[in-house]
């Protein structure tokens, strides 16, 4: 597996919304564009995010061993006896029936760590401390009637104003995905000095103007519906429990 040089110091979550089967990761780092290494996601199969030292395959394979039906700790077991640099990173992952797995390794700069829990984890390395990922768990918990975007962002939130990453702020993303191949949820903030308050920004704004359109997408079974504007002004945002 190959190896990305530069320590990604970050605070994730990824997490399952028990309703919809929805699945996501909400990131953070000071590191440009961390989305963009870090976050992985696929339909009916599960949310990985990598950190630390990110190594993007974890990722990748790790979504393909789940979909061939290997559990979260073989998927993880198995990651890291191929990964040769596994001490300095950080793995956590869901699949579709909320099992997670989580991984630290021991050269992960401190405060480093991670934290399991009902349909979510969490995860974080160069921290102000281990409030972060606690209050990230405990803000995701506390909002189970939210859809999983909401409280994926709302985790991400929670870590922002507990410290976060203790070098500072640069980046953030959010991905979200449901029932098609498409990402349910994609935004990105990829350098801003207060990246997880424009992410908040990006999200409220995708709610009016981008989110609407997703009634109108094709599916594997259905070409999608003209994009007429009319139409569109009669969508309104989707709800928990929406299929």
């Amino acid at each position: 597996m190959n190896l990305v040089e530069t320590p990604i110091s970050t605070f994730s979550i990824v997490g399952r919304c028990v309703q919809t089967g929805m699945l996501g990761v909400a990131i953070a780092s000071k590191y440009p564009a961390v989305g963009a290494v870090c976050s992985h996601t696929r339909p009916g199969v599960g949310a990985i995010a990598t950190q630390a030292y990110g190594n993007p395959y974890l990722g990748f394979d790790g979504l393909d061993l789940l979909s061939r039906g290997k559990n979260v700790e073989s998927t993880l077991a198995q990651l890291l006896r191929q990964d040769a640099g596994r001490e300095k990173r950080q793995v956590i992952i869901i699949d579709q029936h909320g099992q997670t797995a989580a991984h630290t390794g021991n050269m992960a700069a401190a405060w480093a760590g991670h934290l399991q829990a009902t349909d979510c984890a969490a995860a974080g390395n160069i921290l102000a401390g281990p409030q972060v990922i606690q209050v990230m768990v405990d803000a995701f918990e506390q909002a189970p009637g939210e859809e999983l975007a909401e409280r994926l962002l709302r985790a991400l939130e929670a870590g922002d104003r507990a410290g976060g990453d203790k070098r500072g702020k640069q980046a953030a993303h959010l991905q979200v995905v449901h029932v098609e191949t498409w990402k349910y949820v994609d935004l990105r903030v990829d350098d801003h000095p207060e990246p997880v308050a424009e992410l908040r920004r990006l999200f409220e704004l995708a709610k009016t103007e981008l989110f609407p359109f997703r009634d109108l997408y094709p599916t594997r079974d259905d070409p999608g519906a003209d994009w007429d504007l009319d139409d569109v002004a009669r969508l309104s945002p989707p709800m928990v429990g929406r299929q």
